[in-house]
């Protein structure tokens, strides 16, 4: 991995105005490198000190619009750990299993959940130790990304995937001496994110053993979720783990009681959905072969490309299900009810979507700045900001442009 410097920021804007962003325009990547740029009129990004990865880039922008100053790192603390969750009751005999080979190598071993709170931390080296403390790297505190801004903790937990952020590509200046790999650790029950493993350490001590180290520390974790699975739940997931390896079509795997979903599936499923397609399974005797007929779910008709129906011995488990991709653009208000798994509505795609949001959506497809669209609602410029992050977040995208096309095409 590479150091690099993260360079000394300029004191003075541009001239030029039609450079500015004031949290209202978002340029594209290609051509943030190609000028220095303002955001806010108080950070100042130029072209030495952008990072080259693009997912850097989207995230720098991201964490922007966040709020996050790079000069000024102050993360949240809440020191209320729920001890008896499944990640913590899974993660602690692994977490003390591999503390031991952590010892002399620089590294710290690092547990959050899915909001970025920090859980534990397991740093056998003192020094180490303090220096992850005063960058509150330690547990309590949130290193999401819209309060740490670009790191691999909570930008791992944007994307959904393993993600490594290396010295200068943090956002905040404080981070620029740190390295760190993170992993995602999955429900297994409903295929959602429950937190994130990472491994940390300074600069001089990152190796590329990291990712392959904390990558297995995640499975082991993950595999100790599946083992508290009943054995039926258990025999399906694994069908749905080996399915959804071979297919980028919305995959759903369901029985009398679980109901699990690929990302693209999740953005249009209710709870409700399982009743509906376990009905279905139960009622249809086909048997690993085209299906040629769509099944009714709260969203809408859902056509069904193949089914897979699961057994242990004699007896009928569940099904695993791919459907025919892309599914139907629109989600009725049946599909903006109840979410997959946990809270009041799916985490992603259209059917998460509050009403508020989408209002702010068509407002900003009509061009209307953040100022604009906050006189028209009656709300804050930064309420009308917050509610534009959480649609990025949501339909994973990273620009009001991309917000628009979606917007129209929908």
């Amino acid at each position: 991995m590479t150091s690099g410097g993260s360079g000394s920021r300029p004191a003075e804007l541009p001239p030029d105005p039609e450079i500015v962003l004031d949290q209202e325009i978002v340029l594209d990547p290609e051509i943030v490198l190609e000028q220095e740029i303002v955001l806010d009129q108080e950070i100042v990004l130029d072209q030495e000190m952008l990072p080259l990865r693009e997912e850097i880039v989207v995230s720098w922008f991201r964490s922007a619009r966040s709020g996050v100053r790079p000069d000024q790192f102050a993360v949240p603390y809440d020191a209320q750990i729920d001890l008896t969750s499944a990640l913590l009751r899974a993660a602690q005999p692994v977490l003390d299993r591999v503390t031991e080979d952590l010892v002399d190598t620089g590294n710290a071993l690092v547990l959050t959940d899915d909001s970025g709170h920090i859980l534990d931390r397991r740093a056998p080296d003192r020094g180490l130790r303090v220096w992850l403390d005063d960058i509150e790297l330690a547990p309590g505190f949130y290193y999401d990304e819209g309060h740490a801004g670009t790191n691999a903790i909570g930008t791992a937990l944007v994307v959904r995937q393993p993600f490594v952020v290396d010295g200068s590509e943090h956002f905040a200046e404080a981070l620029t001496g740190l390295v760190t790999v993170a992993v995602p650790v999955w429900q297994p029950r409903t295929a959602e994110v429950l937190g994130i493993m990472g491994l940390s350490s300074r600069l001089e001590d990152a190796n590329r053993l990291m990712l392959p180290f904390v990558k297995r520390a995640a499975s082991e974790v993950g595999q100790r979720l599946v083992d508290d699975l009943s054995d039926h739940e258990r025999v399906l997931h694994d069908h749905f783990a080996a399915a959804r390896r071979r297919t980028r079509d919305p995959l759903v795997a369901v029985s009398e009681r679980t109901l699990l979903a690929n990302a693209l599936a999740t953005q249009r499923l209710q709870p409700s959905d399982r009743e509906l397609l376990w009905e279905w399974v139960s009622r249809n005797g086909l048997e690993n072969t085209a299906v040629p007929g769509p099944i009714v779910l709260s969203s809408g008709p859902w056509i069904v490309k193949r089914v897979q129906r699961v057994h242990e011995g004699s007896m009928l488990i569940g099904a695993i299900l791919r459907f025919q991709a892309p599914l139907a653009a629109s989600a009725g208000p049946a599909a903006r009810g109840g979410p997959l798994g946990s809270g009041d509505r799916p985490r992603f795609g259209w059917a998460s979507v509050t009403a508020t949001e989408m209002r702010v959506a068509e407002l900003v497809a009509q061009g209307m700045t953040n100022r604009e669209v906050a006189n028209e609602l009656y709300l804050s410029p930064h309420t009308v900001s917050f509610h534009i992050r959480q649609m990025f977040r949501k339909l994973e995208i990273s620009s009001r442009v991309e917000l628009t096309r979606l917007l129209v095409e929908r």
